[in-house]
């Protein structure tokens, strides 16, 4: 029962189960059972979706990660596939039970994504990182709609995508910006034919395969749209001057990392910048929510 847990990554499925529960916080703390189903079924499928990942990327855990379940023997690769679909299955089945078509919809999509995902879009730039943007975001509108209002934890949702996305991004370069020769070695012996989704490798060494101007740009415009979906709340009459008096900081924070980015490239600074901003425009959330 234990690897079969493991395999699950509980304190992952417990991150995105928080997001889910930010999502209902920023409806109502009154709490009804739709909203603790779909809890539930937020665990299950990210649980899910980790399964099938270990499935899938079962080669390179032999080389990379040998004591999970499923490279050290202690989980079948069958089992673990029949385990991932008996989860998935779980959580859409939650959630038809919930009598709630957004988060129906939205819980179909997330499966097919975290398969897609795993099978196709790892190792793919800008498609690879824009699912996980999705998927780390797409939480807080289930927990939204779960609660019964979507308004709030959609803008929510779009400014934490967009950050992330940013973010995945940034991170990719930071990746990139470290001992090129010894992530070619790792990564050719490795990674083998997903390496060269993401980067080729030239007479000057290791490079994205695709411009890191480009990667910049897509990383800088995100986090400015960003910037401007955190205004509409307070436009809109939607959030108060509490959740003004947070945003300003956090959109300071994000036109910082934005400049970093363009004119320094210190990759590391602008990683843990946009981190910073994401926890203040989660408190601006939750502040103009509560007041």
């Amino acid at each position: 029962m234990w690897p079969l847990l493991e395999m699950m990554r509980p304190l992952n499925c417990a991150m995105s189960t928080f997001s889910a529960v930010i999502g209902a916080v920023l409806v109502t703390v009154a709490f009804s059972p739709q909203v603790f189903l779909a809890l539930a079924a937020v665990f299950l499928i990210t649980g899910a979706g980790n399964v099938i990942n270990d499935y899938i990327d079962v080669d390179s855990d032999r080389i990379n990660r040998p004591r999970r379940p499923i490279p050290s023997g202690r989980v079948k690769k069958r089992t673990a596939l029949l385990y991932s679909i008996l989860l998935f299955a779980a959580g859409i089945l939650i959630t038809v039970a919930m009598n709630n078509v957004l988060c129906l919809i939205i819980a179909a999509v997330n499966t097919l994504v975290l398969i897609v995902y795993s099978s196709h879009l790892q190792n793919k730039v800008l498609f690879g990182n824009f699912a996980v943007a999705y998927l780390a975001s797409s939480t807080i509108l289930f927990g939204g709609a779960a609660a019964g209002d979507v308004t709030v934890p959609l803008l929510l949702m779009l400014l934490a995508g967009l950050a992330t996305f940013s973010r995945e991004i940034v991170k990719d370069l930071e990746d990139l910006q470290g001992d090129r020769t010894s992530f070619l070695k790792k990564m050719t012996s490795r990674m083998k034919e997903s390496f060269g989704d993401r980067f080729r490798v030239g007479t000057s060494g290791i490079k994205l395969k695709y411009k890191t101007i480009y990667a910049i740009l897509f990383a800088s415009f995100s986090l400015w749209l960003a910037i401007v979906i955190s205004i509409i709340p307070y436009a809109w009459g939607i959030l108060g001057d509490f959740y003004l008096a947070v945003l300003v900081p956090t959109d300071a924070v994000f036109v910082l990392a934005s400049l970093v980015l363009i004119h320094r490239r210190n990759y590391k600074l602008v990683s843990k910048l946009i981190k910073i901003g994401m926890a203040l425009g989660l408190i601006a959330f939750l502040v103009g929510a509560a007041f």
